[in-house]
């Protein structure tokens, strides 16, 4: 799997000579280490409930970022003309930095509260530009071979770090390749020279010395739904940090060892419609898509008769023609509020309507 993360070019040597990717968010996330804590009504007091739901949000974001996943950098530029830099992989899993005494936040310019460590996989000296890595048609010929991931991201904006689909990585890995002639960076430590546009290699890698706290997001999901406070966000959090553990992915009828993709807030139209939480299970035969949407409500018909048709339409229409000659099958998964007997059975019954 891969994930972008955006930097820009006074933190993006940072993140070479140090080996991290990070995003975060100018509060902090004492519910962490305090599972209890009480969210004030004013920012000036501390966290809000709405403030907590931001930072939760993007815990989600770089939880599904697994050892050994590959990750690019988009390098933000002036007039919007970005590029794409890479390749690199996750060393370990993600953690937490606050921002009070934020690791490098001063040669930085900013706070990163999410963080994780890289280390090299392929590295090219030279960026592939936006344009070329999104705009230009050359070989597509059918709209689900768009790269609809970082387009969406580019449409809505506020995310620092975005998961690509398989297809949509293999693209734009070999695109940067064809960028740099196929021409590896030698080395394994790496900076970013601002005059010449490029990677460049360095003797030696700086040493990371920034606190590294866990992100795991359990006691405060049950404190949140102990409390009856809106939970839903921490709930989409606890689910991609351990969807491939059980015994979730029993529940969730996920296959360890055939699980190839996590995503979380997956955009799917130019609306604002997002699937909670999406999983792809493959072989060399078959394909299995966990659509996963999530409720800290009882659930309701819509969640049937119109959220549900609209994800596995889409899903169906951009993603099932990539996976050529293979048998898919595609599960959706409602997971909500425990409601009394005669709800459930009426709400079970309305999924039996599904058409997929």
């Amino acid at each position: 799997m891969t994930h972008v993360f955006i930097v820009d070019t006074k933190t993006f040597k940072y993140h070479l000579e140090y080996m991290f990717a990070g995003t975060g968010a100018s509060c902090d996330a004492p519910f962490l280490e305090d599972f209890n804590y009480q969210n004030p009504k004013k920012k000036k007091d501390g966290v809000p409930a709405t403030s907590e739901k931001n930072i939760v949000a993007m815990i989600a974001d770089i939880s599904r970022v697994r050892p050994n996943d590959k990750i690019v950098f988009y390098l933000q530029g002036n007039n919007g003309k970005g590029k794409f830099y890479g390749v690199f992989k996750a060393a370990g899993t993600p953690f937490y930095d606050s921002n009070y005494n934020n690791y490098l936040s001063s040669e930085m310019g900013k706070d990163l509260n999410l963080r994780i460590r890289i280390e090299p996989d392929e590295v090219y000296a030279n960026g592939v530009s936006e344009h070329k890595a999104l705009d230009l048609l050359d070989g597509i010929n059918h709209p689900s071979e768009m790269c609809w991931s970082l387009i969406y991201r580019k449409l809505k904006g506020n995310r620092g770090c975005t998961m690509i689909t398989d297809y949509e990585a293999d693209k734009l890995i070999n695109k940067i390749r064809n960028e740099n002639s196929n021409t590896v960076l030698d080395g394994t430590a790496f900076s970013y020279n601002t005059n010449q546009d490029k990677i460049i290699t360095i003797n030696e890698s700086s040493q990371y010395e920034g606190d590294t706290n866990s992100v795991s997001i359990k006691d405060r999901l049950l404190v949140k739904c102990h409390r009856g406070n809106a939970f839903e966000t921490h709930l989409q959090a606890y689910i991609v940090q351990n969807c491939l553990e059980q015994p979730l992915c029993d529940i969730l009828l996920i296959e360890q060892e055939k699980a190839t993709w996590i995503g979380n807030e997956v955009s799917c139209g130019v609306g604002m419609q997002r699937i909670d939480v999406v999983t792809v299970q493959e072989d060399n035969r078959s394909v299995r898509i966990n659509i996963i949407e999530l409720k800290d409500e009882e659930p309701y018909d819509s969640i049937i008769t119109y959220q549900l048709p609209w994800y596995i339409d889409w899903v169906k229409n951009y993603w099932c023609p990539l996976y050529t000659g293979k048998e898919i099958t595609i599960y959706p998964i409602v997971i909500a509020k425990k409601t009394n007997d005669r709800n459930r059975e009426r709400f079970h019954n309305l999924s039996n309507t599904l058409v997929y």
